[in-house]
């Protein structure tokens, strides 16, 4: 194996670990200890590829955006899929693997709890919203154009992601039961939803 991929592998690893201890420690007990430890890392390894703990932090959980973000990326530009059909499967692809798994939703979850004392973690989960409505939003506009709808495609597109955050809280803290699945059902629910707004004289058949 090259070295750069030797490289690339450890910082993964890294970025890895960091967010599982996040989810099962929280942002507090995500010690550099118990990172490198789950890891299979040297501390001084964490010096190699970050500036610092925070760094690190910061990185994982950009890195846990990208990674979403490029999935409904693709998903958006398959034009030989209805918009109807890309709006489901993005909303499908945020409680599947690799996108989701309880690590992430819980690593999720903690990092949003800091956020409210912590501006560093704010903006990136900020901006991923403005990015996942982004893309969304043109699929509304042409499900709208299609099916003939009053939609304000932006709003729909919002609704969606406001909802999907409240189902991986719900899924990180088990307060309901829920599972995956389910809260692909719901999501589902909503997209089906704003298709029942059909214009006069529409129809949202």
């Amino acid at each position: 194996m090259r070295q750069a991929d030797i490289r690339r592998l450890r910082r993964s690893s890294l970025l890895r670990a960091a967010l599982e201890t996040v989810a099962h420690h929280d942002i507090e007990g995500a010690t550099v200890a118990r990172i490198c430890a789950r890891a299979g890392a040297s501390r001084g390894l964490i010096a190699h590829y970050f500036a610092s703990k925070q760094d690190l932090l910061l990185t994982a959980l950009r890195g846990l955006f990208e990674d979403a973000q490029a999935r409904k990326e693709s998903i958006a530009a398959d034009a030989g899929r209805s918009a109807q059909d890309r709006i489901k499967a993005i909303a499908r692809s945020s409680f599947e693997i690799p996108v989701y798994s309880w690590e992430m939703a819980a690593a999720w979850q903690a990092f949003s709890n800091a956020s409210r004392h912590n501006p560093a973690y704010r903006e990136p989960i900020r901006e991923s919203t403005r990015r996942s409505v982004a893309t969304v939003t043109p699929l509304f506009r042409q499900l709208a154009r299609d099916q003939r709808l009053r939609l304000e495609p932006a709003a729909a597109a919002l609704g969606l992601f406001t909802l999907i955050d409240g189902l991986w809280n719900s899924l990180a803290t088990d307060k309901d039961g829920l599972q995956p699945a389910q809260a692909i059902q719901h999501c589902e629910v909503y997209i089906e939803g704003c298709s029942n707004h059909p214009e006069p004289g529409g129809n949202s058949a």
